[in-house]
């Protein structure tokens, strides 16, 4: 069991009445904002699989080491044509004791991942957030790091990519004279100048909690060592996403923020964000994680905030509706991500909780997501990070979820769907509208109409693979 308590000094009162013999573990978030008992040989929670969802409810692969996982991505590191799995970790008063906190890399191999880290840094430091891509522009895949576990200049660290997979020691650290524990990061091109520039969201440490967001220039490959950015508010922010969404070209910023702050937009119409935030949602609360989704497939951009619950909100000439909260058992993520899960085109919306170790995915269903989770999975650990990709080269996106706990890791693998020409609601009948969307996706090249080997290449045996399942039903 897992109990979510609101003060440390009651997780330690209750973590004191427990026996040697039956020893109960004590988790602090990465953010240290969330705390949670874990009670021994707790029974197993309950897990659900509804229609649609192509992950089954026990994992394929499963990382057995102690390690609290900060944030995670899928990316091929190493430029084998197979993509690896990061995992980025982080270190807490949480009880028994951690040991280990690097970041690790664990290499694909065409079939999943090696389930030990062939790459570990040499910098063992709190770990927050991990974000991949080429800063560098060398065609290789670049490790960014955010760090916290309390306010320092150096939030930042960047692992350059080669050939065989990053160096194992930081090649930029950002020195802030206004230091700042980073809670999460994006990178995003913020100047359309053809390369990643990297805005971050922060917190401090009582009695001064509150630091503004930061933006570092990627200046020829190269991150700035300080910011050259920061937004007018302090506050607490925890998740930060960037998309256009004006049609300027220039991409603007959803950030999350905690209590008694709002979350929202930021505008960016020159090249660096408005200093101001233009766009709030309306209310405060316990907010984390802010991802831009295309909710109903028109182009426009909604803005999806996790908390308690999770909500998806419309930008409407400026002003942020409300258009969706979701009903989970237990409200609260500790990270956010919206993919499309069952790759028919349309955004889905993926959560995992801390306070008592679920995951959560919720389809979208022609514009309209589903309200109570599509798919749960419930963990005997707290849960602390998601992420989608291929793992296993099926070209099909795959799910690995972060813990802190005994098993960090835990990945499954998206099965075939059960009918694979049933493209269109209502499902379990084939008829014109299937039809259709197999030949939009196919004009598209989406991997949903990919049906035949070899992935990735769309041509007449995919066409002749549909007519087959077409004509064979579904069962």
């Amino acid at each position: 069991m897992r109990t979510r308590l609101a003060t440390c000094t009651a997780a330690l009162a209750s973590l004191a009445a427990h026996d040697a013999a039956g020893q109960a573990a004590f988790e602090i978030s990465e953010d240290a904002r969330a705390f949670a008992l874990v009670e021994p040989h707790a029974p197993a929670g309950t897990s659900a699989r509804g229609v649609g969802v192509p992950f089954l409810l026990a994992p394929d692969q499963s990382v057995m080491l102690r390690r609290q996982i900060g944030g995670l991505q899928i990316a091929d590191m190493d430029g084998d044509g197979n993509n690896d799995l990061v995992a980025v970790c982080y270190i807490s008063n949480s009880f028994p004791p951690y040991e280990d906190w690097e970041d690790m890399i664990f290499f694909g191999n065409g079939s999943g991942i090696d389930t030990t880290p062939a790459w570990l840094s040499t910098v063992e430091t709190h770990t927050g957030d991990v974000q991949v891509g080429d800063l560098n522009n060398d065609g290789h895949t670049d490790i960014v790091t955010i760090h916290g576990g309390g306010v320092r200049s150096d939030s930042v660290r960047v692992y350059y990519g080669a050939q065989g997979g990053p160096s194992q020691t930081p090649g930029y650290t950002s020195n802030v004279p206004g230091r700042s524990w980073g809670t999460a990061g994006v990178l995003a091109d913020m100047d359309n100048e053809g390369d990643l520039d990297l805005v971050t969201t922060n917190q401090g440490l009582t009695p001064d909690p509150f630091r503004p967001m930061l933006m570092f220039r990627n200046d020829n490959g190269t991150l700035t060592t300080n910011s050259v950015w920061q937004s007018s508010e302090n506050s607490i922010q925890n998740g930060v996403d960037a998309r256009d969404i004006t049609g300027d070209g220039f991409p603007d910023l959803a950030v999350a923020k905690w209590v008694n702050f709002q979350s929202g937009i930021y505008f960016n119409t020159t090249g660096t964000p408005d200093v101001d935030q233009s766009v709030l949602v309306g209310t405060s609360g316990t907010d984390r994680g802010a991802q831009f989704m295309d909710l109903e497939g028109d182009g426009l951009s909604e803005i999806a905030i996790g908390g308690s619950p999770t909500r998806v909100y419309q930008n409407v000439h400026g002003a942020l509706l409300p258009f969706y909260a979701s009903d989970p058992p237990f409200a609260g993520p500790q990270d956010l991500r919206v993919f499309d899960v069952d790759q028919d085109g349309d955004d889905d919306l993926g959560e995992i909780m801390f306070g008592d170790g679920r995951a959560h995915i919720y389809l979208n269903r022609d514009g309209v997501l589903d309200t109570v989770p599509t798919w749960s999975f419930d963990a005997p650990e707290v849960g602390s990070a998601m992420a989608f990709g291929d793992l296993n080269g099926d070209n099909r996106p795959d799910l690995a979820l972060g813990y802190s706990g005994n098993t960090c890791i835990r990945v499954f693998f998206a099965q075939a769907p059960d009918c694979p020409a049933d493209l269109a609601e209502p499902l379990g009948e084939l008829n014109f509208f299937d039809v259709v969307s197999f030949i939009t996706a196919f004009n598209a090249m989406d991997p949903i109409a990919d049906l035949a080997e070899p992935f990735g290449s769309f041509n007449f045996f995919d066409v002749a693979a549909y007519i087959t399942a077409y004509n064979a039903g579904c069962p």
